[in-house]
């Protein structure tokens, strides 16, 4: 699941899932909204959905999950029912305390999760913009800035359309005339 990097939406709420929620969530990047609620997920919250800046709505209630919820900007947005349900989780947006004395969950590098945040470019994206950009730029400019290469276009068009359409030089007709004369100035 974690591959679908233009998702935006995730909805897998009342599947009876369990298991853990996985890590690759977090390589979601346009991912903005996530509901697992109704589950029987367990586990921590993967600290990576915390990588997850444009979600915007987020419920993660009535499963399994224990621990402290991860601490970024983005979590603490949420509101308190997006956690409800969970009786091993703490932390905020829930007041609830670490009463059942879990630890929290483990940090990345000596770091705490999310610390920081690191904005990704999306160089998939920007390649296929700017070769679109380049290639179409090479197209359409030398079809205006040469007028030989223009004059090969339109015989080109015409010959196709020919082909596909025979009855068009028959309709034609009246202005077979004015066809001739193009075709002889494309010559020159």
């Amino acid at each position: 699941m974690g591959e679908f990097k233009l998702l935006y939406a995730l909805n897998l709420s009342k599947n009876a899932f369990t298991g853990e929620i996985p890590s690759s969530f977090g390589n979601m990047s346009a991912l903005e909204c996530l509901d697992l609620s109704q589950n029987k997920l367990s586990g921590y919250v993967p600290p990576q959905l915390g990588k997850l800046t444009f979600l915007s709505f987020l419920n993660l209630s009535n499963n399994q999950l224990v621990g402290r919820i991860p601490t970024s900007t983005q979590f603490s947005t949420f509101p308190k029912a997006s956690f409800t349900g969970n009786k091993g989780l703490w932390g905020p947006p829930l007041t609830v305390d670490n009463k059942a004395g879990l630890s929290p969950p483990p940090t990345v590098n000596r770091r705490p999760p999310n610390s920081g945040h690191h904005h990704e470019v999306n160089w998939d994206l920007i390649s296929f913009e700017l070769g679109f950009t380049f290639g179409f730029g090479v197209a359409i400019g030398s079809l205006v800035l040469c007028k030989r290469w223009i004059k090969w276009y339109y015989r080109a068009m015409y010959s196709i359309l020919l082909k596909i359409f025979p009855q068009l030089e028959e309709r034609i007709g009246i202005h077979r005339r004015h066809v001739h004369i193009n075709q002889r100035w494309w010559r020159r």
